[in-house]
């Protein structure tokens, strides 16, 4: 009687009554682990893949790179994008552009605090309006006509980052103040005008004015020609297609800037390779996911699962098809029985020196490999329709499923548990009397 404990029996035997459903749920949870680890290795490889080819396509990024380079230093700063065209460009610089500076030294606090009514502000045909009533100093004053903005200021597709049109601040010189407005803009016609016609007092504070920086526009003339050409910036975005120049300095006479854009095919090379390398490492990762296994080999969780299989397919014949009437053959680049991708450089350097654009219409056109590819992603990485979405739910249901068979389980072996304690307890007390009578008659 000393070893026989209801409890440990209720234990056992209550186990016995779930080991098949205990089973099951392990398996199924084990296959569902598996198939939750394979997804986030899908979902990763795809956003990583994705992210890897928008970096080589964008509004500043391209596969195909030029170089400019200059014959001088110190006169101008110039980048070229994939779009600019092979050439050497000479430039005469005669004046770089300045933004309009104006100071009022007379004007001091007790002015500002006095005026009344409305200031009203002119730049190249555009004005604000400043109330003076209420403002007690020239800070005051200045912070009103920095938060106030020009209206092409207030546009938000012309605004420009930190500008609205007009700068005030305070100089501060031997311990005398000065109000200093500045054009946000450079160029001849971003002129400061005050107009104090709606004003009602102290209309003449701001008569004594000085220009500490006359507004300029750039001067240059190009190769041999006399011509002068004008422009309120010193970027010069629109010059030469696909190159901005930003000017810096001024050339001597007879001295011109050389630009000269090339293409760039060290850098070309590279940008290819980073898209080869993201597809091979795509590549590898849903073949890992997709191999049927062997007596030497794993299988993958996504193994024979068809939709998942496409995706190789898919990516494979964009690969292998024509974009901007070209083939990435024409480039150098093969694919190994495995699908792995290479790049032959001596064929890419060639076909780059023959016709560079061909690398942009093939990777960045419009119609071109790299905006098919994230087209073809879509269908499986949108976070509203996608494949990879869809498959998360079945997983989600999967594992509500094995949670309520878990609940089940528990349940059916509490049950089970308390019924045979009750049993095995109430043999104990029986075996437990019978014990005390038998102990009577010895």
């Amino acid at each position: 009687m000393s070893d026989f404990d209801p409890s440990s029996l209720a234990t056992q035997l209550a186990g016995y009554d779930i080991i098949a459903l205990q089973t099951s749920i392990a398996k199924q949870t084990k296959n569902l682990e598996a198939q939750t680890k394979a997804l986030d290795a899908l979902r990763g490889a795809l956003t990583s893949f994705r992210t890897s080819i928008k970096g080589l396509n964008s509004t500043t990024a391209s596969v195909l790179k030029n170089s400019a380079t200059m014959n001088m230093e110190g006169i101008a700063t110039v980048t070229a994008n994939a779009s600019a065209k092979k050439g050497t460009y000479s430039l005469n610089v005669k004046q770089l552009a300045t933004a309009q500076q104006k100071s009022f030294e007379d004007l001091d606090d007790d002015a500002i605090k006095n005026a009344t009514g409305t200031l009203k502000i002119d730049l190249n045909g555009e004005s604000i309006e400043i109330e003076m009533d209420g403002l007690k100093s020239l800070a005051d004053f200045a912070e009103a006509i920095n938060k106030t903005d020009f209206p092409s200021a207030s546009n938000s597709s012309t605004a420009t980052t930190g500008q609205n049109g007009i700068t005030a601040s305070l100089m501060r010189i031997d311990g005398k103040v000065s109000l200093i407005m500045n054009s946000d803009q450079s160029g001849a016609k971003y002129d400061i005008q005050l107009d104090t016609s709606g004003m009602t007092s102290d209309q003449t504070i701001f008569d004594n004015q000085e220009t500490v920086t006359a507004g300029k526009d750039a001067i240059f003339t190009l190769g041999d020609s006399t011509k002068e050409y004008y422009s309120s910036s010193n970027t010069l975005d629109s010059l030469v297609d696909g190159v901005s120049i930003k000017l810096t300095g001024l050339t001597e006479d007879k001295k011109p800037l050389i630009i000269s854009v090339d293409t760039d095919t060290t850098e070309t090379q590279t940008q290819i390779q980073t898209f080869i390398d993201a597809y091979n490492t795509l590549r590898e990762t849903v073949s890992g996911l997709t191999k049927t296994g062997s007596s030497t080999d794993t299988r993958g969780a996504f193994a024979g699962d068809a939709s998942i299989s496409a995706l190789s397919s898919e990516l494979s014949n964009l690969l292998r098809g024509t974009f901007g009437e070209q083939n990435m053959t024409k480039f150098g680049i093969t694919a190994d029985k495995d699908g792995k991708l290479s790049i032959d450089s001596e064929v890419l350097e060639k076909q780059l020196k023959n016709d560079p654009q061909t690398v942009a219409q093939f990777f960045n056109g419009n119609d071109g490999l790299i905006k098919s590819m994230d087209k073809s992603l879509d269908k499986y990485l949108s976070t509203s329709s996608g494949l990879l979405k869809g498959r998360q739910e079945t997983l989600d249901r999967q594992q509500t499923d094995i949670d309520t068979k878990t609940e089940k389980m528990n349940t059916r072996y509490e049950s089970s548990y308390n019924r045979y304690l009750k049993q095995f307890t109430q043999l104990q007390s029986l075996m437990t009397q019978m014990n005390n009578t038998m102990s009577m008659f010895s």
